[in-house]
């Protein structure tokens, strides 16, 4: 079993900044047609609020020296726990492989199967949870600066197009669209988990990263959103993954286009959560590095993403942010408070 290096927390919280990026990045009619731009702001806001909440009690057992591994439980607790992190990580893990791989099949290669390239993504992001999460965050420096370029290009090119409407600088979409946009940027919560698991590898943390790292966060939806409204309006609400399409309409003069710094990164932000899933399912079996564990949960996840693939009723299951939202509400902050209520009190969980 592999012993992990202690590494950055400031690294680490913007590898967990890069990975929250796909939910926009990937975001496919999740929002409500009918909400203006002001609504889905609104909703964001309320729904990154609601995130720090649930890293609450990750952070506060964090500052006490540890993460949830890392406490003395009893060995059927230690079962327990390990088997829901590990079904958290493994639901998690569907739930951004799908839409990722059936974005790249509809926009660049019809005639290819999602599976063929789940099974390409998932070897590489096996070889990178075998290297362990320290490298995983190395790698977050070179994807911050892809993240930055491709933002630069992406807005940018976006200035000439803007229209504003009127419409769309109001209030509309009613309570049910607030809620469901509400519920849509909670899921961001995943990350939560994550640190949750494996912030007990970090040094130097501070209470102020996550925030930094949910505000940076909230700045990176908002200028989607913005001109996903103001640049592409209607047109967007007419296609899938409206995130692609804003990449795809960003010009420079004759130059037009950047859909492939798009899919570069969100290729690299899917890979990076995959890869510090499968990290995190090893930490919750106590088998890190482990070239088996790492093998199952990589060939359990392969599986039922070829479910999803050829079942939509698998595909439903495995894509609805209320479930992924619920784990993580459970995963982060439930279990996290028990263990701190416990550990007040002078007992061992």
């Amino acid at each position: 079993m592999r012993t992990e290096v202690k590494f950055s927390s400031k690294r680490f919280l913007m590898t967990l900044t890069l990975c929250a990026c796909s939910v926009i990045l990937l975001q496919n009619g999740s929002l409500p047609q009918r909400s203006s731009f002001l609504c889905r702001l609104a909703a964001m806001a309320a729904g990154l609020l609601g995130c720090f909440l649930i890293f609450l009690p990750s952070i506060w057992l964090r500052k006490r020296g540890g993460d949830v591994f890392s406490q003395s439980l009893p060995r059927a607790a230690r079962y327990a726990a390990a088997a829901v992190y590990t079904a958290c990580f493994f639901y998690t893990a569907e739930y951004f492989l799908f839409p990722y791989t059936d974005m790249f099949c509809k926009k660049y290669y019809p005639d290819t199967s999602p599976c063929v390239i789940a099974l390409i993504l998932l070897i590489c992001c096996v070889y990178a949870a075998l290297r362990g999460a320290n490298v995983i965050t190395r790698f977050s420096v070179f994807l911050f600066a892809l993240a930055m370029l491709t933002n630069l290009l992406m807005f940018g090119g976006s200035l000439s197009s803007l229209r504003f409407y009127s419409s769309d600088l109001g209030i509309r979409g009613g309570f049910s669209g607030f809620s469901q946009s509400f519920l849509y940027f909670l899921t961001p919560s995943f990350t939560a988990v994550l640190f949750a698991c494996l912030s007990g590898y970090t040094r130097n943390f501070r209470l102020r990263q996550p925030v930094i790292a949910l505000a940076l966060t909230g700045v990176k939806y908002a200028l989607v959103l913005f001109f996903i409204a103001f640049a592409v309006g209607e047109y967007a609400l007419r296609q899938e993954y409206q995130t692609f399409v804003l990449s795809r309409v960003a010009h420079f003069g004759a130059y037009a286009g950047i859909e492939r710094f798009y899919m570069a990164l969100s290729t690299m932000s899917v890979f990076m959560i995959v890869s510090l899933l499968l990290c995190a399912m090893c930490r919750s079996v106590d088998r890190n590095g482990s070239r088996g564990f790492t093998a199952a949960f990589t060939a359990a996840i392969f599986g039922a993403h070829m479910l999803a693939v050829y079942r939509p009723e698998v595909r439903e299951f495995f894509t609805s942010p209320l479930l992924l939202v619920g784990l993580s509400v459970l995963t982060a902050a439930i279990i996290p408070s028990v263990m701190l209520i416990f550990t007040r009190r002078g007992h061992n969980v």
